[in-house]
């Protein structure tokens, strides 16, 4: 499902996206200037408990783990809400919509889209916006792909993991370990 109106404003988008109420099993984005519906299925809240549970064993507090807060990236009418975003240790608490600089690392779970705004879209925003890491799980084909080090806008690193690997990685000078061993796929 997709809106677009011509007419409005990136913050009134912003704001009809937030007053927006999904349909269960769905999740709402914002992606140049169009209001879109994703997917969401078990297999997604588990893979996103499992990153905010590496999160916490990391030391970090509960709020430092969202999931599903409106991120806007106004240069190009984006307002994501990733599946988990991992704070920044000078985020305030409750910020709403959270901007992008309070984020360290984002975990994403592809959805039934096949993962297009995942791995492009949202690659090139989150590096420019200095995200440190971003993980994409893909639950489709079992598989992960993990970018780091952004810089120029863009990530230097990025490694493939198999669901049951175990990726590792640094945001905001903290470690975070994810055992992928029990993440689920879809057939």
């Amino acid at each position: 499902m997709t809106l677009q109106h011509d007419v409005f404003t990136f913050e009134e988008l912003l704001g009809v996206l937030e007053r927006l109420e999904a349909p269960p099993g769905f999740k709402s984005e914002l992606l140049h200037g169009e209001i879109i519906l994703s997917p969401q299925g078990e297999e997604h809240s588990e893979i996103i408990l499992a990153a905010q549970v590496a999160a916490l064993a990391a030391g970090l507090p509960r709020w430092r783990a969202t999931s599903d807060v409106l991120t806007p990236f106004p240069e190009h009418r984006n307002g994501f809400c990733p599946d988990v975003s991992v704070l920044r240790s000078s985020a305030q608490r409750g910020v709403k919509p959270r901007p992008a600089a309070d984020i360290a690392a984002v975990v994403e779970v592809v959805s039934g889209d096949r993962g297009a705004n995942d791995y492009g879209v949202k690659v090139a925003e989150y590096a420019r916006a200095g995200i440190d890491a971003y993980l994409i799980a893909d639950p489709l084909q079992g598989t992960c792909k993990l970018h780091t080090r952004p810089l120029d806008g863009a990530y230097e690193t990025c490694e493939d993991f198999a669901f049951g690997d175990t990726v590792r990685f640094t945001a905001d000078d903290t470690e975070f370990v994810l055992d992928t061993s029990d993440w689920p796929r879809l057939s």
